[in-house]
């Protein structure tokens, strides 16, 4: 089956119409989230050096829906394929860096990236993920529950751990709610699956390319000590824990990932 299509999603303006060339950032989502809400405010602080596109998962934000089975390879080949077309558009300029910055499942995107894709990277962030998220069994568990109830079932547990105690934003939290509502069921689903089949703990030593990882000292799903095992893993990593966080950084505190990812990659 072919790869599964991606809406790319431009959060700061086109690098084709900048004479100085800024580096490029592509940023991925997390889980029945939406990429323009989650790192519209994060991609603001980092104009000055980035041209920032985001990409939303299938059936999530503004990607169409995927039916068919799908793996994280498959979604880092269609990333790949995305950064080939940017740099043959003129999207991309000669001399730009291009940089991916992926959270959860989209970290583990990134993994794949570093892992297959490292010649298109000048620098890999990883962010609130793990190279194995869950027990499959619980991944499979979820499959069942959208399938028959759809991903609104989802919606308050997902909810409670994606941001740390006496997180105030509400507004902000009930865009990701409603995200979550409108993702498509199916494509939901199967992206649980991918879930359960991935774990690229046994192959970390392999990324050469730079990895820069930030984990929420309250994350619950992908923990410090994720972070850690990564960070000593792979052959050049390097890690920040961000206090009073959990897991959708980018919401929780955009200013200050902004400014490490702006100090980190390069």
């Amino acid at each position: 089956m072919a790869n599964p299509h991606i809406a790319a999603i431009r959060l700061t303006e086109s690098g084709s119409f900048d004479p100085h060339a800024r580096d490029t950032l592509i940023v991925g989502p997390s889980m029945g989230t939406a990429v323009r809400p989650l790192f519209a405010e994060m991609a603001r602080h980092l104009t000055h050096r980035f041209q920032i596109i985001g990409i939303d998962l299938p059936g999530q934000g503004e990607s169409p829906a995927h039916h068919g089975t799908v793996t994280i390879e498959e979604l880092a080949n269609t990333v790949a394929e995305l950064v080939a077309n940017l740099r043959y558009t003129g999207t991309i300029r000669p001399g730009s860096k291009v940089y991916f910055a992926g959270l959860s499942i989209s970290g583990q995107v990134a993994l794949q990236l570093a892992l297959e894709h490292a010649e298109l990277f000048d620098g890999i962030a990883v962010l609130a993920s793990a190279p194995k998220i869950d027990e499959p069994e619980n991944w499979e568990e979820r499959y069942h529950l959208v399938m028959e109830s759809g991903t609104e079932a989802m919606v308050e547990m997902s909810a409670s751990l994606w941001v740390a105690n006496g997180f105030v934003e509400t507004k902000k939290l009930e865009l990701q709610k409603e995200s979550m509502i409108n993702t498509d069921d199916r494509s939901y689903a199967e992206m649980c699956k991918a879930l359960a089949l991935y774990d690229a703990t046994d192959r970390l030593a392999e990324i050469e390319l730079p990895l820069f990882i930030v984990a929420g000292d309250q994350d619950q799903m992908c923990t410090v000590d994720d972070a850690q095992i990564m960070s000593q893993s792979v052959q050049n990593g390097s890690m920040v824990v961000m206090e009073n966080a959990a897991h959708l950084l980018p919401i929780e505190h955009p200013t200050q990932l902004a400014d490490l990812l702006d100090q980190n990659l390069n």
